[in-house]
């Protein structure tokens, strides 16, 4: 008996299929797999199972599965699934939807005139300066990992990748004739990031403590190395929260440095088309965002400057 061509599960594969012809990245299309698979289990917890065919896909059993998604909570931590993750899941199932209307293999998307759950407005805090250079301070010294660790918190700072940017770099991707960092960001979109003299000296330092690391033999190409290979994201998370702990000043997460330099650019009077081209923005949405967890201080910088009221 040959496969049921109906089901969710031989849809997905389909979906997968098309992803991987459209150059999706691998972490996209582990994503919408992940998440399509969370819906398939979530019919098969209902009483009586909903069969997991093209069919179960309607509005009242999406509807259902978010509703069910935000009242969950996240076993790893003990606390309540995040608005976030409930918009991601539902993103994700819409992406396959939109497949299979495109296909023809549903007739009608249940998405349609359906809204994604609300993801309230949490302004990420920026660190403050006086944090981040506690934080090179603790990495000071001459041993791999010291090297290793300053470069990465250096060029997350002056740059601003995300850290699946980041992590995935090359040896290739450093360019000390015209300081910049070549970096893939969502779409595969290529960008070239310039850094300054401070990081450029951490990296020319660091790859000199990497040419003498083991698993740098037999040409192995990433630029970030551990104890077992390339560095992951996880993993530069990891070294993060370590060298926070160590420097007291509480929990640092990657996206933070992100919003550190886009404050810094625009708190420095930097174009904010510049900073969507650096930080790989085409909707003017994410500039907003990012501008505004810190557009008071900005503001507040700005009236001092100005001495309006000195001038009456």
């Amino acid at each position: 008996m040959g496969p049921d061509l109906d089901d969710i599960a031989e849809l997905l594969e389909d979906f997968k299929t098309e992803l991987r012809r459209t150059n999706k990245s691998k972490g996209t299309i582990d994503t919408y797999s992940r998440d399509v698979g969370y819906f398939v289990a979530f019919l098969a917890s209902q009483e009586p199972p909903i069969a997991p065919t093209a069919a179960a896909l309607t509005r009242d059993n999406i509807g259902t599965y978010i509703e069910d998604t935000l009242n969950r909570t996240n076993k790893r931590t003990g606390k309540p699934v995040t608005p976030e993750y409930a918009h991601r899941q539902y993103r994700s199932l819409q992406q396959f939807c939109r497949y299979l209307e495109y296909k023809a293999i549903i007739g009608v998307n249940p998405f349609d005139k359906m809204n994604p759950p609300t993801v309230p407005e949490k302004p990420i805090p920026v660190p403050p300066i006086e944090s981040l250079r506690k934080l090179l301070s603790v990495c000071e010294g001459t041993d791999f990992e010291s090297r290793r660790d300053t470069a990465i918190i250096r060029l997350m700072a002056d740059i601003g990748p995300r850290i699946n940017e980041i992590a995935p770099l090359d040896l290739d991707a450093l360019d000390f004739h015209e300081n910049t960092a070549l970096v893939i960001g969502k779409g595969r979109r290529p960008r070239n990031l310039p850094f300054g003299d401070k990081t450029r000296i951490a990296l020319r330092r660091y790859l000199r403590a990497r040419a003498q690391h083991p698993q740098a033999a037999n040409d192995n190409p990433a630029l970030w190395l551990g104890k077992r290979g390339r560095m992951t994201g996880s993993g530069i998370q990891q070294m993060l929260d370590r060298r926070a702990e160590q420097a007291g000043i509480g929990h640092i997460h990657p996206h933070q440095l992100r919003h550190f330099f886009a404050h810094n650019w625009l708190a420095n009077g930097g174009q904010e088309q510049d900073l969507m081209m650096l930080a790989g923005w085409r909707s003017r949405q994410m500039l907003a965002r990012y501008a505004r967890a810190t557009a008071e201080t900005r503001a507040q910088d700005a009236h001092r400057k100005a001495r309006l009221g000195d001038q009456l």
